[in-house]
């Protein structure tokens, strides 16, 4: 094998352990947050500062014992969680995360920090994304549960209310980049206006920035839009009957597909890996930097908002948001044809 395919196969281990740690390491960020904004102290006997925390509660699952309502579909029952975390795998296989490197010299070629180059990065995040709520569906259906079915009806028409909007947002910034490749529309917003101002998406698509994000939270399933758990209501939503480490196939894939909203809106709209200060070989810290922005920012609607009415949830995803990501796409490509891309 060259030297560039094993820096390649790497890469790719590299990010599939990334992303599992990302997991763990949000469960500790959002309960110290939510301790923080509820003035408590959160987890901190195990391991100093309760950092180990997170692997106590993983450990605890894996020995729990797997358990499966006796009127539940065997196989679908087992199928959804694992449909899930792969869907939230697969998505950010696309997802650039730095400029190309050649590792310090180590390498002859360039290694792109991207697990696959795909020039419709988009269109396969947008489709991923779409499959990821078939494991929901599954898990409240097969589970023979009517809190579990009410959560998983709730998800699907969550998603085809909000998806609409979602990819209205993302039309936006293509229309503007005249390209579906996450790499060539980071490129896009590298340099500044005005010899300070970052050229960011986010500066000519504040409308297409704040739906994107309403509707990240909402394909997501968090807080206010967390109607398919719904704790209060469901118990537990989708996931009532799960147990061990299925349940926690569906938490991981939960915050898999919270970074991977992250690091989409970054390369859409926040420059992605270009930033001051840092050379280009180091753009991937300002990547991680605005990603974790933006999941804190996640953290804290959670423990902000109260949850919406589900009519209110309806409501707003077809008579408010939608309307405005149609206005904007417009607007958008009018100024595209008028000032020039």
């Amino acid at each position: 094998m060259t030297p560039l395919l094993i820096a390649q196969i790497g890469l790719t281990l590299f990010v599939f352990v990334m992303l599992l740690s990302s997991a763990a390491v949000m469960v500790y960020v959002e309960r110290k947050v939510a301790a923080m904004l509820q003035q408590r102290l959160g987890p901190y006997l195990v391991g100093p500062k309760g950092l180990l925390q997170p692997l106590a509660d993983v450990i605890k699952l894996m020995f729990k014992e797997e358990l499966r309502p006796l009127a539940a579909d065997p196989l679908l029952f087992a199928l959804a969680p694992i449909l899930s975390a792969t869907a939230a795998f697969a998505a950010f296989a696309v997802v650039p995360f730095g400029a190309d490197t050649t590792l310090f010299g180590l390498l002859r070629e360039p290694l792109r920090l991207q697990v696959a180059d795909v020039n419709v990065a988009i269109l396969v995040i947008f489709a991923i994304a779409s499959m990821g709520v078939y494991g929901i569906v599954l898990a409240g259906w097969s589970s023979n549960s009517k809190y579990s079915l009410i959560g998983g009806l709730r998800s699907s028409a969550q998603m085809i209310s909000y998806e609409l909007s979602y990819g209205l947002a993302l039309a936006g910034v293509l229309v503007i980049a005249n390209s579906l490749s996450l790499s060539d529309i980071v490129n896009r917003q590298s340099g500044t206006w005005l010899g300070f101002l970052p050229r960011w998406f986010l500066f000519v698509q504040p409308l297409g920035f704040f739906i994107y994000m309403t509707a990240g939270i909402a394909e997501t399933n968090r807080a206010p839009f967390d109607f398919p758990e719904a704790e209060q209501e469901l118990v537990a939503g989708y996931h009532t009957e799960y147990s061990s480490m299925s349940f926690a196939m569906f938490f991981l894939a939960e915050y898999i597909n919270m970074v991977t909203m992250s690091a989409v809106a970054t390369d859409l709209f926040l420059g992605g890996w270009h930033g001051p200060f840092l050379p280009e070989s180091l753009g991937w810290i300002w990547f991680l930097l605005k990603v974790a922005a933006i999941l804190f920012f996640y953290v804290w609607m959670r423990w902000t908002l109260p949850r919406y009415r589900y009519d209110q949830l309806m409501r707003f995803g077809w008579k408010i948001l939608l309307p405005l990501a149609v206005v904007n796409l417009l607007v958008t490509a009018a100024g595209v044809l008028y000032f020039g891309a």
